[in-house]
């Protein structure tokens, strides 16, 4: 009975080993090999960044990397989508399928002298040594239709010799996260009649009037109208640190929170304020003083608001904007 389990547990050990390594061991000259790809392989994928404007391509490098003591052989095919694959879902976690034209091929594309394995199919064998890596750069783009305004989450998968056994695969360690931003609205700039190019200009103490106008009537449309975030987010260290740091398009990010954070009326609601006064430092910057009345649960309290405004160009004459802040608390 002790022979028969030894027998079974031997022959289960055979077909278990006969799996792994299921596909062919010859390399494209017909030469045999060993293939350590299951044992010392691994796979992984990176985007060259986080956010994509619409239409633009989204590069991912594919790597494979021999962790092992003993050469990896692998055979990638130069047929779309095959020995590199992805499993693409959206925010809504629905699975994106390719486009249909990528796999057709085109023969009058095809070279005369391409690499063919042994039965003439179209691949390139390719010998990782010890801690050497073969990476692939493939433009996503090419072959998926992504919607502006939406996630995605990618995952690899890797297909050693895909011709001859497509049934051997590695998966990527890791995914990757890219977000395709939401397609700005055309804007089409309007047609001035001659009299209109002679609009007068608004005074520093008139925007800082409009501007605190328009926070006590919420409306926020006007209110970001009369500031200069990349600069006044500054005045807030909540903000201004992780601002600074940050890359240009993690940004944007940062900024969206600080219009959030500057409408929740955080310090709280306003209910009254005068100017007090104006000084002209140069030509294109100025201070605004005010006389501040906030009330927050009931609580009503005093400051001193200090405005820097600075001159910006806009299409017809010189605009104001208001840069930074400085606020006392007055008894």
């Amino acid at each position: 009975m002790s022979r028969t389990i030894k027998y079974m547990r031997l022959l289960f050990c055979f077909f278990l080993s006969f799996s792994v390594y299921s596909y062919p061991d010859f390399d494209a000259r017909g030469n045999r090999t060993e293939n350590y790809l299951e044992l010392q392989g691994k796979a992984s994928i990176r985007l060259n960044r986080m956010y994509y404007k619409p239409g633009e391509d989204v590069i991912v490098e594919f790597t494979v990397r021999n962790y092992g003591n003993e050469p990896m052989r692998i055979f990638p095919t130069g047929l779309h989508l095959k020995s590199y694959q992805f499993l693409i879902t959206d925010e809504n976690d629905e699975s994106l399928l390719p486009k249909e034209q990528v796999f057709l091929e085109d023969e009058k594309l095809k070279r005369r002298n391409k690499v063919v394995n042994l039965v003439g199919d179209n691949v390139k064998e390719v010998i990782i040594h010890k801690g050497e890596s073969f990476t692939k750069r493939i433009n996503l783009s090419e072959y998926y239709n992504f919607e502006s305004g939406k996630k995605y989450y990618v995952t690899g998968f890797f297909y050693p010799n895909y011709l001859e056994d497509s049934s051997v695969f590695l998966r990527t360690e890791n995914n990757s996260i890219f977000v395709i931003e939401q397609k700005k609205p055309e804007i089409v700039p309007r047609k001035f009649e001659s009299f209109e190019t002679t609009k007068l200009e608004l005074t520093p103490e008139e925007v800082v009037h409009l501007f605190l106008a328009a926070e006590m009537k919420k409306n926020w449309e006007n209110y970001f109208k009369y500031l200069h975030l990349p600069e006044f987010i500054y005045a807030y260290p909540k903000f201004s640190k992780e601002y600074a740091v940050a890359e240009p398009d993690y940004q944007t990010l940062v900024l969206e929170e600080f219009r959030k954070y500057l409408m929740d009326s955080v310090s709280g609601k306003l209910t009254y304020y005068k100017i007090i006064k104006r000084e002209q430092v140069t030509e294109n910057l100025a201070r605004v003083t005010v006389y501040i009345e906030r009330e927050l649960n009931r609580y009503p309290s005093k400051y001193e608001y200090t405005y820097t405004l600075k001159r910006k160009e806009e299409a017809f004459g010189n605009f104001w904007k208001i840069a930074s802040v400085i606020v006392k608390v007055r008894r």
